[in-house]
């Protein structure tokens, strides 16, 4: 199990002010709920206007049809009396208007307002209402044909109209009390909505328990039952602590590599380093200055190395920065920056190119320090007057990198073991770090490669690395690393 390294203790940290989820939630909801509430009331209007409007025409042509009635029992030629007229036109919210006609005589009996012509009634027809306006005030009305009861060749047209503020006013009424209703529901809706996502955020309270409870370790969190929609967080936080692990493993394999590699080196320095200051004679303190050159390099190359191992050995991240290079291009250039150890040390760095572009994807940084070590080992271990030859060739599917030398090679037995770190052969020279090889299987892992080491035909040793192909056409021109 790793750890985070320790610190004086968890301290209670005041959450961020921002957004509440509650509150988004709640808005969400309200907008909504809003625009129904508009939308129903709006209907709820319409409908109760309609029936509004169905229920007092059926009052008004029974008034009509009871005019008509008052008229055939009384054998009337129309004109009614005062009382009657003061009952026909009585509305205590409103005004009633009625009107006699004879198709015959004209008007026989009317209000005081005359109601306006409408659609023309036929006998034993249906009854015909009409809207109109009966002293500057919107009315309703409706008219009937029947015989006239003094003359049956005559026919009386009879009338009805009243004001519609009867009717608005009940309509009015439902739609309030269809308001207050919805008000009353929305607010026990948003109510219920509060609690309910209050309880199911209750939900995070073991994931936030145990994030708590192992502040300090690095524990996946993903055995905590929590709903499935918080599965993809939990699996992003597992995801998150295992890369951080990893990050820290990395981090304490570094620090051991470094203390590994440079205690030795560093006692030296400082052992020469006091030989010069205390030395007898020119000659000695010369001897011990020149082994503090030499050990400076040591160090140099090996803090190299020892950041490089690290790179190859960090987490590969999905968003790694893999881009299409040439190989055919780029190893060229990697060769050209060994060209002057190679003549320095007269050794016949040699290059066979492919006929054909190769791409490859891959860490422009990674692929330049694993073809560097791969060339830098060999420079390592072949003789002053020696021979290195390195080649690309297509393999199938793969574009295969060989590194011959004639250098000493290693035995046979030893041969698996290449790539572990800090392995060097019993018969290797002097001033390696056993960190060279093993940084380019590192990053061959990384990449999918495969790296196989033999004998060979030279006589030393021969490494072969092999990278997956992909289209020329993927791959820019002239890549290298950034």
């Amino acid at each position: 199990m790793t750890h985070v390294a320790s610190s004086p203790g968890p301290r209670a940290v005041a959450p961020a002010r921002g957004d509440s989820l509650r509150r988004r939630l709640l808005l969400f909801l309200l907008v909504p709920v809003c625009i129904t509430v508009v939308l129903v009331s709006a209907l709820v209007y319409a409908v109760a206007s309609r029936y509004s409007d169905s229920v007092y025409d059926e009052g008004l042509l029974e008034d009509a049809y009871g005019l008509a009635k008052v008229l055939k029992a009384t054998e009337s030629d129309g004109q009614l009396s005062a009382q009657a007229a003061f009952l026909l036109e009585y509305n205590k919210l409103g005004h009633n208007y009625y009107s006699v006609r004879s198709l015959r005589r004209g008007v026989l009996s009317a209000s005081r307002d005359t109601i306006p012509a409408g659609p023309a009634p036929r006998l034993g027809g249906d009854a015909q209402f009409y809207d109109t306006v009966i002293g500057g005030v919107r009315s309703r009305a409706v008219s009937i044909a029947v015989p006239a009861p003094a003359d049956p060749s005559d026919t009386l047209v009879v009338s009805m109209a009243e004001t519609v503020q009867d009717r608005q006013l009940r309509a009015r009424q439902i739609l309030i009390m269809s308001i207050l209703l919805q008000l009353v529901l929305t607010a026990v809706l948003l109510a219920l909505t509060w609690s309910g996502v209050s309880r199911g955020l209750r939900a995070l309270d073991p994931l936030i328990g145990r994030l708590a409870r192992h502040g300090q370790e690095l524990v996946p969190v993903g055995d905590v039952p929590v709903p499935a929609e918080i599965r993809p967080l939990s699996a992003t936080i597992d995801a998150l602590l295992e890369r951080i692990r990893r990050l820290f493993v990395s981090q304490e394999h570094f620090i051991a590599d470094a203390a590994h590699q440079l205690r030795t080196p560093l006692a030296g320095l400082a052992l020469h380093a006091e030989r010069a200051r205390s030395g007898g004679d020119e000659n000695q303190r010369a001897q011990a200055l020149e082994q503090v050159q030499v050990l400076t390099m040591r160090l140099a190359r090996t803090a190299t190395q020892l950041l490089a191992l690290s790179r190859a050995q960090a987490p590969v991240e999905a968003d790694a920065p893999m881009t299409a290079l040439r190989l055919d291009q780029l190893l060229p250039q990697i060769l050209g920056e060994h060209v002057a150890r190679a003549m320095r040390d007269d050794v016949d760095l040699g290059y066979e190119g492919p006929p054909e572009p190769l791409s490859v994807r891959a860490d422009a940084y990674a692929l330049h320090d694993a073809l560097g070590n791969l060339i830098d080992n060999a420079l390592s271990y072949v003789r002053r007057g020696g021979t290195i030859s390195v080649a690309l060739r297509r393999h199938g599917d793969r574009a295969r990198i060989s590194v011959d030398d004639d250098g000493p090679g290693v035995a046979e037995s030893a041969l698996p073991r290449l790539g572990d770190r800090f392995f060097r052969a019993p018969d290797a020279v002097e001033g390696g770090t056993g960190l060279g090889l093993a940084i380019v299987r590192r990053i061959a892992d990384r990449h999918g490669a495969r790296v196989s080491f033999a004998r060979s035909a030279l006589g030393g040793l021969r490494v072969e690395l092999d990278f997956p192909l992909i289209a020329p056409s993927m791959a820019p021109a002239g890549a290298e690393p950034r």
